[in-house]
C-alpha cells in the first residue's frame, strides 16, 4: 500500500539521510584532514566497483564452463 504511513516515513527518513551525507561530503573538502579522506574515498570505490564488474564477468563466463554434462 502507497499510503501507508510507515512506508511513507521510511521513505522520507531515507531521503533526509541521503540529502544529510550529500551535505557532508560538500563540505568536507573545506577541512584539511576530512578533504584528504574524501578523495581517498572516491578512489577507492571506483577501485571497488572496478573490482567487481571484473569479479561479475569472471564468475559469468566460468560458471557456464564448469557444468560438466554427464
Amino acid at each position: 500500500m502507497p499510503d501507508d504511513p510507515e512506508i511513507v516515513s521510511d521513505v522520507l527518513f531515507a531521503v533526509a539521510n541521503v540529502l544529510s551525507i550529500a551535505r557532508t561530503t560538500y563540505l568536507m573538502p573545506a577541512f584539511e584532514v576530512l578533504g584528504t579522506l574524501q578523495i581517498s574515498l572516491v578512489r577507492m570505490l571506483g577501485d571497488i566497483t572496478r573490482f567487481l564488474v571484473l569479479f561479475t564477468l569472471v564468475s559469468l563466463f566460468h560458471c557456464p564452463l564448469s557444468q560438466h554434462s554427464l
